[in-house]
């Protein structure tokens, strides 16, 4: 410690560099014990250190968890049971129970994974947070989601990268066997028997992938018309893809600012919202354009950079948000390439 000083009702203390994250790491743990919680910061080529009052920590109540997980289960079941009685009018199902009843346990198995995700990281990490809140929504889906709230900032930027990365890990690896189960249980029929109201998808690249190699065989003049299941995993990829947009205080939120700092995660928080306008989805890029307006507080040390393992992996993370890139129906690959290249053009010039 060189000096200090206090303001804004803080105390500050400019620190020596050195081994900046097992110092801070160290420092954060004894000031936990007496009720303060420290953030460190870097004025010009100098680094100093904010002391604040550890915040009280209310309990939550595991029974509202509870309670919004089964009006969960029911809204996602209802959503199943609307699409699988077309499916019984039209000869191709038995028993719309059974497909309203699927669709919701792949639904909730790809959601409840993701946030599970994200609370063992935080347990690993040693960052209070929530049980998952999963939000019942009555739409032809059946909800809006899950979330864990997290009660106190990310250690560092490290932690920070993984409790945003966890969740779409972990729900991708569990949306891609569901994939595969729903597309073999998957339909063909021909273009002229397409039940009416049946929306027309354009697939993911990871789904039209995977039908290839495991959906029923086409041919000309007919289309693939999704089972239950199949369509929960393409919920499962536009919840991922949407998650990993690099906005505010969503997964790629996280990440971008574990990365690239606030004044770039604001810049991407901005370009993920267009992004998501131009894929059709105005509602949510609504709420992104909303959430880049507020400032991501960051990591405790945000100084420490991230590792290298870290960054290699974020390209993966990329890969994964582009394999699930979801347009809205109506919306083509071919324009979104177009849009994607002066969008990337636009941040490498930014950042």
């Amino acid at each position: 410690m060189e000096d200090a000083w206090v303001e804004d009702g803080s105390v500050r203390f400019f620190v020596s560099s050195g081994d900046v994250k097992d110092s801070f790491s160290r420092a954060e743990r004894d000031l936990a014990g007496l009720g303060y919680m420290p953030f460190l910061r870097s004025k010009g080529d100098r680094l100093f250190m904010v002391v604040l009052p550890r915040p009280s920590l209310q309990p939550t109540r595991p029974i509202w968890n509870l309670i919004l997980f089964l009006l969960t289960i029911g809204t996602t079941a209802y959503a199943g049971y609307e699409m699988s009685i077309i499916l019984v009018r039209n000869g191709l199902e038995l028993d719309p129970i059974h497909g309203a009843l699927s669709f919701s346990a792949a639904l909730l198995s790809i959601l409840g994974l993701h946030e599970l995700g994200h609370k063992f990281m935080a347990n690993r990490r040693g960052v209070e947070s929530t049980l998952p809140y999963f939000i019942p929504f009555p739409s032809f889906i059946g909800t809006f989601g899950a979330i864990i709230r997290t009660k106190v900032p990310a250690p560092n930027r490290d932690a920070l990268f993984d409790l945003g990365a966890a969740g779409p890990i972990a729900g991708f690896l569990a949306l891609v066997p569901i994939a595969a189960i729903g597309l073999r249980l998957s339909y063909l029929v021909e273009v002229s028997k397409i039940p009416p109201g049946t929306i027309a998808l354009t697939p993911p690249l990871i789904l039209g992938i995977m039908s290839h190699l495991v959906g029923p065989p086409s041919r000309e003049g007919t289309v693939v018309l999704l089972h239950p299941v199949a369509f929960a995993s393409w919920v499962g990829m536009l919840v991922t893809m949407l998650n990993l947009m690099p906005v505010g205080m969503l997964d790629g939120g996280h990440i971008s600012r574990a990365i690239f700092g606030e004044r770039s995660h604001r810049i991407l928080s901005i370009l993920g919202a267009l992004l998501t306008l131009a894929l059709g989805w105005w509602f949510m890029a609504i709420f992104m354009i909303y959430f880049s307006l507020t400032r991501h507080i960051g990591p405790l040390d945000d100084v420490s950079g991230l590792s290298m393992g870290r960054k290699i992996l974020s390209l993966l993370i990329m890969g994964v948000a582009i394999l699930c890139m979801a347009p809205a129906p109506g919306i083509s690959f071919q324009g979104l390439l177009k849009l994607l290249e002066r969008l990337f053009n636009l941040a490498a010039l930014r950042l």
